[in-house]
């Protein structure tokens, strides 16, 4: 008689028809094998409307024959989440990688098949004004905040007598974060009065977190996503500014890479000028550096002082890179 493992997720796999012979804890993921077969259980902590909106991204990716995302398995009963009072789970085939070992950059290869996505789901919208103004200035403001933060620590950095490691590594480039603040909101309102005067802008079906953490490539160095959890309907812009975030961690990359990126993304889907301006906006807006300096404030990490200035440092690296990267993204018009 075959004899199953005993687990706290026996009442999840019971839906599946799946007994485990063996579990193993991969953090959120835990590998089950079983006599049908070895999956992926992922343990999740989305909520109703976000599982929903996370299984409508399936269901259209596979109708539009999308093959390059891991498929989501129905329970018996045909639900493709399970939900407890804690968690929702869902489960996939398991998928197991090898070192990627191709010419290209991964990053490059994943930003083939966002674009993918992005022309796959391309959908022109009418500018409805009073639609777009709310998030036009739901996003103003949140940046203005965050600007004010920003200049609030360093009046307060500013007044003291003597500076901690880190909070002098700020305040030498307080001036160059708030100019770029500002540039972005500039780069936010051209797209805004580009959409305007068009009467339309551009949304597509984003992951919101491509990355090497959420593919897995196979022997033929091509990648298969994982982790649509975060997938909603945006413009190109915002998938493609979380993608530069997600993988500036990598590499230690320049802006010349990241135009390899691009290009290899508008092979698919070329950029309207408008999302252009939106991207570095998102870009150029500071929010790594804020993340840093509210965890350094609220003492959110067990960080030491110098990992904390090492974290800032590397941010503010990046948000240099950033400057010089929009200023070959956005070529202004000859005469201008």
């Amino acid at each position: 008689m075959r004899q199953h493992v005993v687990s706290p997720y026996a009442s999840i796999l019971f839906y599946y028809d799946l007994y485990p012979d063996h579990i193993e804890d991969f953090g959120k993921v835990k590998k089950v094998t079983t006599s049908r077969g070895t999956f992926a259980l992922k343990e999740t902590t989305m909520n109703r409307m976000e599982a929903d909106e996370f299984i409508h991204a399936m269901r259209k990716l596979s109708k539009l024959n999308y093959k390059q995302a891991i498929p989501i398995m129905p329970t018996k009963y045909g639900e493709y989440t399970v939900a407890t009072n804690t968690h929702t789970y869902y489960v996939m085939p398991w998928y197991e990688g090898v070192e990627y070992m191709g010419r290209e950059s991964q990053e490059e290869k994943l930003a083939t098949q966002m674009a993918v996505i992005h022309r796959l789901t391309v959908k022109t919208q009418p500018f409805v004004k009073e639609q777009v103004d709310q998030s036009f200035n739901e996003l103003q403001k949140r940046w203005e905040m965050k600007r004010l933060e920003l200049n609030r620590f360093a009046d307060f950095v500013e007044r003291k007598n003597y500076m901690s490691p880190f909070e002098l590594t700020f305040i030498t480039h307080a001036h160059m974060l708030d100019q770029m603040a500002v540039k972005a909101s500039e780069h936010l309102q051209n797209w805004y009065e580009a959409c305007l005067e068009k009467e339309k802008y551009r949304t597509v079906l984003c992951h919101g977190r491509i990355s090497r953490a959420h593919a897995i490539f196979n022997m033929e160095n091509e990648p298969t996503l994982i982790n649509f959890e975060k997938a909603s309907i945006d413009t190109p812009a915002r998938d493609l500014a979380s993608f530069c975030r997600q993988n500036f961690r990598y590499t230690m990359w320049n802006e010349d890479e990241v135009l390899r990126w691009f290009m290899r993304y508008e092979r698919h889907l070329p950029l309207l000028d408008e999302e252009k301006e939106l991207l570095c906006g998102y870009l150029m807006f500071p929010e790594p550096v804020v993340f840093a300096v509210e965890s350094y404030i609220n003492k959110r990490s067990e960080l030491s002082e110098l990992q904390h200035v090492q974290r800032l440092e590397k941010r503010l690296i990046s948000l240099r890179k950033v400057q010089r990267l929009s200023q070959k993204l956005i070529i202004p018009p000859e005469g201008s």
